[in-house]
């Protein structure tokens, strides 16, 4: 950013297009030309992200395909021009538009993916097209905010090929591995104990290991010997993982404070708990489409009416809701069931706080027909309440 306009933009809050594409007309970077060119871009470009995500025959799908289309430009050319409104004029001048919303969703499509926790989950081709659907949608992409999510999931992406290494080091069947970071964790301290075996450790071994470790020190030749035969990328996560475990892990060590549940430990009881926890964090990220707000509102509306689980709503299904909270209201017992059951432990409480203090209360204003000052005979409003906050299948109005 070296110039005294790119410095300005700082200052902008119009999106990164709009502000390279007044600054390339005011300097004389794009002609009119070329500007015309590029509305005529813009508007197949429209046609074309409109029927992609929904319809073109639409209105309202036509006017978000405009947000979504300049939030794609916009989020690239921040990328190939580091904020420079110069560079980025020039690259509106010299390529098309298509072509600049083409990159902007491959750059989505690469977040996607790449992993969001250290967990071996896979993706479906239907997950990418819910993410890029929910990041365009947003009336602003924050390329600082895609920029900290690249770096935070290289971070991820790193230490499952760590932990992948690891599991086949240690000679652990690959449908027994479920989380790199508790399988780096314990492998860092076998490591670091002088002599300690390079096997996993059943919950006897590890309270030897840990007491060890309070009055151990790494051997370095020995920590290196052990990853001699890893990839490069392998060997340097590994000694970053290394510097961690004795700058955080090994004073919780010595003050007490070790938490077993941080590490993978072969005792059949925590191996049972830890499958059931993996289990229900893969099963929770594929009905809620790895935590959409509007996913997480349809789940939770479908458990307090007593109806499937699922992550979009049929219009007939919406109906159901409807039918069933104007004949018994949200049934309490339902929903503690599905807090529990359902939602992963690390969300429990978040989303608890989300359905007592929000949803559940405009949910049941907005769904009810108690009130002769707002009918509802029909379920127009209630569909469209639905409509607006939870993941539905149909358009337009009811």
């Amino acid at each position: 950013m070296s110039t005294a306009s790119t410095a300005l933009s700082t200052i902008d809050s119009r999106r990164f297009f709009d502000k390279a594409l007044s600054h390339g007309v005011a300097e004389g970077l794009i002609s009119s030309e070329k500007l015309t060119l590029i509305q005529t871009d813009l508007a197949k470009g429209m046609v074309q992200i409109a029927n992609y995500f929904g319809t073109a025959y639409l209105r309202p799908d036509i006017e978000l395909s405009l947000t979504r289309m300049v939030n794609l430009i916009s989020l690239y050319l921040e990328e190939v021009s580091k904020g420079d409104l110069r560079l980025a004029a020039l690259s509106l001048s010299k390529n098309t538009l298509l072509s600049h919303s083409k990159a902007g969703a491959d750059m989505l499509r690469k977040l996607h993916a790449m992993p969001q926790d250290t967990l071996l989950l896979g993706k479906s081709g239907e997950d990418a097209i819910n993410y890029l659907n929910q990041q365009t949608a947003q009336e602003h992409i924050s390329f600082a905010k895609y920029f900290e999510e690249i770096k935070q999931r290289q971070q991820y992406q790193q230490k499952i090929e760590l932990g992948a290494w690891l599991a086949k080091a240690l000679s652990l069947p690959a449908r027994e591995f479920c989380d790199a970071k508790s399988l780096i964790q314990t492998a860092m301290l076998i490591l670091f104990v002088k002599d300690a075996k390079f096997k996993l450790p059943n919950r006897t071994e590890i309270d030897k290991l840990i007491k060890s470790a309070k009055k151990s020190s790494l051997n370095a030749d020995r920590f290196n010997l052990f990853f001699s035969s890893a990839p490069a990328r392998v060997q340097s996560t590994a000694q970053a993982e290394m510097a961690e475990f004795m700058a955080f892990e090994l004073a919780k060590i010595k003050a007490a404070l070790f938490v077993p549940e941080t590490y993978y430990i072969l005792d059949a009881d925590i191996s049972e708990i830890s499958s059931r926890d993996y289990e229900i964090a893969k099963h929770w990220r594929k009905i809620s489409n790895d935590n959409d707000e509007q996913c997480i509102a349809t789940l939770f509306l479908l458990a307090a009416t007593e109806l499937p689980l699922k992550s979009t709503l049929l219009k007939r299904e919406a109906k159901e809701i409807i039918s069933k909270y104007r004949d018994a209201g949200f049934n309490a017992a339902a929903i503690h069931h599905f807090i529990e059951h359902i939602i992963p432990v690390s969300y429990q409480e978040e989303l608890t706080k989300l359905w007592n203090s929000d949803l559940k209360n405009t949910a049941g204003y907005e769904l009810a027909n108690d009130n002769p000052d707002r009918p509802d005979f029909y379920m127009e409003r209630a569909l469209n309440y639905l409509q607006s906050i939870c993941s539905t299948s149909w358009k337009g109005r009811n």
